[in-house]
């Protein structure tokens, strides 16, 4: 599941969601409020008949008149003798009014007072018709609850589906958007609804990329003319110094300059590489000798190396020859080499070839652990006059061509840089 269908989901899921709460409980509250209200009303009138009336009998009993005759159905009277035939349940109960007491499956009013003398009376009245009829109306209303909780759900689904309908169809114009196209406009495919606005500012991002992308065509198209033609003037110069009969100073300062004028045109087509999305590559034969290579990296560092006075350690069990651009693989392993040199003093530097990994392992003053994961970062240097750009070059040309690299370091012990090549 995508990034976007899984923010649909969950934007669905919470419109149900919050569709389903607020039914639930307004139902929930309204049926709490059904239920409160009649079991009040219930205790209050039942509370009154049954105290009026035992009140009414209690003046009947002193004036000499009562007759069990005149109870009504499903009442019950008790005093003097028949106190005997009272419910276990009602023998300690204190005089007042006591609503749906429970007895033997049957509901009842109950009315306790006492007579002139002391004595008590009980009238009792079986509501358990009501009370049944009550528990009918609660089992109807979480019915009642449970219909609203499945239509709540329906239609928080339907509503998600409607509201969520324009933002599909946004997402979708998005994803069909090549990157490479320009001048593309969305605003007016969405005019006249919820995402209008949206799309209006995406439209306005897509222009200032659009000028962005072409600034950058420009820049890049001009440094590959501009810079090409002047190197290769040098070069062809160069080429033409050759012939020419010189000293050996002289001759390696010719060699070194050729070689400085090589290495500044394949970084300017490396770094023109990296700044296209298309496949172009970098003009000259894919294909190195990397024992070659390091040799000229190691001689053009040999100043530095004899100052820090670091020994290298080399080891390889054959030649190792890469289907890459030297061009590539000198910035990379440059940097990598440089930056050990750098922080390398009086120690050793070695450097382990084999059949498809490169690494370059040194005892210099190591990278704090907190600082490994930002190596490639383009803002993270050690240097007080260091840009970040070297390191973060070499992960850029790794990823484009899916090498792997690893740092293995220690502070105060040292680094480990392992290359793989992987394609």
């Amino acid at each position: 599941m995508t990034r976007v269908d899984s923010w649909r989901l969950n934007l669905k899921l919470r419109i149900i969601l919050a569709l389903v709460l607020i039914t639930t409980t307004m139902s929930s509250l309204f049926a709490y409020g059904v239920l409160e209200i009649k079991s009040k009303l219930e205790a209050a009138v039942f509370g009154e008949t049954v105290r009026n009336q035992l009140h009414a009998l209690q003046l009947e009993r002193e004036a000499g008149t009562y007759d069990a005759s005149h109870l009504f159905k499903n009442w019950a009277f008790y005093f003097d003798a028949n106190l005997a035939d009272l419910p276990p349940h009602l023998t300690q109960v204190k005089p007042g009014g006591y609503h749906s007491v429970l007895i033997d499956r049957h509901y009842y009013q109950v009315e306790v007072s006492e007579d002139q003398a002391g004595n008590p009376l009980v009238l009792t009245y079986d509501i358990t018709f009501w009370e049944h009829q009550e528990h009918e109306v609660l089992t109807l209303l979480a019915y009642s609850i449970g219909i609203q909780l499945l239509a709540a759900i329906v239609l928080g689904w339907l509503a998600s589906r409607a509201i969520l309908a324009p933002v599909h169809t946004f997402t979708q114009r998005l994803a069909a958007i090549d990157p490479r196209q320009r001048q593309v406009r969305i605003a007016q495919d969405f005019k006249g609804s919820e995402i209008g606005l949206i799309a209006t500012a995406f439209d306005h991002y897509l222009a200032r990329l659009d000028r962005f992308v072409e600034r950058e065509r420009f820049f890049t198209a001009a440094a590959s003319h501009e810079l090409r033609t002047p190197l290769s003037v040098m070069i062809g110069a160069l080429d033409i110094l050759d012939n020419a009969a010189l000293d050996g100073p002289t001759a390696r300062a010719r060699l070194r300059l050729h070689r400085a004028c090589t290495e500044m045109k394949a970084f300017i087509e490396a770094a023109l590489l990296l700044a296209r999305e298309d496949s172009t590559t970098i003009e000259e034969e894919p294909r190195c000798d990397v024992q070659r290579l390091i040799n000229d990296l190691l001689e053009d560092h040999q100043a530095t190396i004899s100052a820090h006075h670091i020994t290298i350690e080399r080891s390889t069990s054959d030649d190792l020859i890469l289907e890459y651009s030297p061009s590539l693989l000198r910035i990379v392993l440059g940097n990598l080499l440089r930056n050990a040199i750098e922080h390398t003093h009086d120690g050793r530097i070695g450097i382990q070839l084999s059949s498809r990994a490169i690494s370059i392992e040194d005892n210099g003053s190591g990278i704090p652990s907190a600082d490994l994961p930002r190596v490639f970062e383009r803002s993270y240097t050690t240097k007080q006059d260091g840009n970040g750009l070297g390191l973060n070059l070499v992960k850029r040309i790794c990823d484009r061509f899916g090498w792997r690299i690893e740092f293995q370091s220690e502070l105060g012990k040292g680094t480990r840089v392992t290359l793989l090549f992987t394609s």
